[in-house]
């Protein structure tokens, strides 16, 4: 990929990021967690926004599990933009 396409790309997936419900992939809780939308590609408003809405911690397990699917969805839609850049 061009040094210059990177932008647009990155720019696509904070875009999907700030408007997508987090956490759809939540294999621990099956669809315990609630989603949040976060408005921002900053982890701290996303993760923020999630821990208020379920009223827990830093250290709770399900602001863990919401993390890593977040880690995961994120991923997955970089490969897609990825895929599609490439007509895969």
């Amino acid at each position: 990929m061009p040094k210059k396409d990177a932008p647009k790309l990155i720019s696509a997936l904070f875009d999907w990021y700030k408007k997508h419900p987090f956490p759809q992939y939540q294999p621990e809780y099956n669809g315990e967690l609630k989603t949040t939308i976060s408005e921002s590609y900053l982890c701290d408003d996303s993760v923020g926004n999630f821990m208020e809405e379920m009223k827990v911690n830093y250290k709770d397990p399900k602001r863990k599990a919401r993390c890593a699917g977040v880690a995961g969805e994120t991923t997955k839609k970089m490969v897609e933009l990825i895929n599609e850049y490439y007509n895969l």
